[in-house]
């Protein structure tokens, strides 16, 4: 009797441990005639009647979708915030010894570039409509993110397939000078980039080889979206905290937000950091992906979901309207549209929680939160109320 309890439990554990990411699948999409490859994760219990957003997460050049995967792991957050989650793999590059590398050079017209023989946006714009109609995903709420060479081609959504792209987080590139002369913006785009000033393979200052500009600065890069959003020029620089003392590294956050709160640029600057995807290798004070989902999630086409003029109205509630003011806000924070006594927390914009309380006469001290943008949840709504700390 006690064997074969063992032994059942035995069973069941492993067979729990073995559904845990059990959605994980390997898929694939004919494209112009070449059959391309990408993982997909669909979340716990999903159910294609939910229109659920997209995340496609990009490798580095000469990688693989399971390298991004490694490095990039967001199945446990698609579970708990409900999203498809699509690891794309680019195909090999016969102008680079057979690499793989993701399509940035489109025309070839700079010296020493050779157009690649594939379109990779017309795999990801084929790849979006599979999703849609598949598996019935939010169309207004689309996100691209990528390291490296597959940061690159981030920017490059969003510049030659804005209609379709939300939103982008780029690691460890700045913008091609194609992708930059040619970017063709239609919808406010949040953008999250995270950069080392000593990136050896994507400096920091861009790339000009014999007189010719390749990539663009990161200061360049966010003086484009800076424009294209209609952003302040002047951003909220905070320090993010150096719980990692030992990676040879620090971070700053650099917030460019619209005068109404509803537009937004984040640029994590890593100090002393490499060519890095921080949270996985390099700096270890925050998680790339944990940060440029939590920034990207809060937008759709128009712009920070249910923003208006200062507000940030509860996309969910069709009932009540949940507002906060004054939005920046430097000691109260008033919420309207709640319970009195609400339990509240309030996260910073490196995923880490930093208040945990009860809504007082319906305002809440954040007086001693450093400056910098939050998140305000609320325990009984979905909502999640972006506001800023001055």
């Amino acid at each position: 009797m006690n064997f074969q309890i063992s032994a059942c439990f035995l069973i069941s554990l492993l067979t729990g441990f073995g559904s845990l990411h059990a959605q994980l699948s390997t898929q694939t999409i004919d494209v112009d005639g070449d059959s391309r490859t990408y993982l997909e994760y669909l979340p716990e219990g999903f159910d294609n009647t939910q229109n659920l957003p997209l995340i496609m997460s990009f490798h580095g050049g000469g990688g693989q979708a399971q390298d991004q995967l490694n490095i990039a792991d967001l199945r446990d957050r698609a579970d708990q915030d409900g999203f498809v989650l699509v690891y794309p793999e680019a195909i090999p590059d016969p102008n680079d010894d057979g690499s793989t590398n993701w399509q940035v050079v489109v025309s070839g017209t700079l010296p020493f570039t050779n157009p690649n023989p594939h379109s990779d946006i017309d795999f990801v714009d084929a790849l979006i409509d599979k999703m849609a109609t598949v598996h019935n995903i939010d169309t207004t709420r689309v996100y691209a993110m990528g390291y490296s060479n597959g940061g690159g081609f981030s920017f490059d959504l969003a510049c030659r397939l804005n209609h379709k792209i939300t939103g982008i987080g780029v690691s460890a590139r700045t913008m091609y000078a194609e992708s930059f002369a040619e970017c063709n913006v239609v919808h406010p785009t949040p953008v999250v980039t995270i950069l080392g000033t000593n990136d050896f393979a994507s400096p920091y200052d861009g790339v000009v080889y014999e007189g010719t500009l390749y990539y663009h600065s990161n200061d360049e890069c966010n003086d484009f979206w800076i424009e294209a959003n209609g952003l302040q020029s002047a951003p909220v620089v905070t320090d993010v905290p150096n719980i990692s003392t030992n990676d040879g590294s620090s971070a700053e956050l650099y917030t460019w937000t619209s005068s109404d709160g509803c537009h937004e640029l984040l640029h994590y600057k890593v100090n002393g950091g490499d060519h890095d995807w921080p949270g996985t290798f390099g700096n270890m004070d925050f998680v790339s992906h944990e940060v440029i989902w939590e920034a990207l999630s809060q937008h759709n086409m128009e712009g920070r979901i249910g923003c208006t003029a200062s507000s940030i109205a509860a996309p969910e509630s069709a009932d009540m309207e949940i507002q906060l003011y004054p939005n920046p806000v430097q000691t109260q924070l008033k919420v309207t549209g709640v319970q009195p006594d609400t339990p509240i927390e309030i996260w910073n914009a490196q995923g880490q929680c930093v208040l945990d309380t009860y809504l007082t006469q319906g305002a809440v001290d954040i007086e001693h939160l450093a400056t910098g943008m939050y998140t305000l949840m609320l325990s009984n709504s979905p909502a999640r109320l972006r506001f800023i700390k001055r």
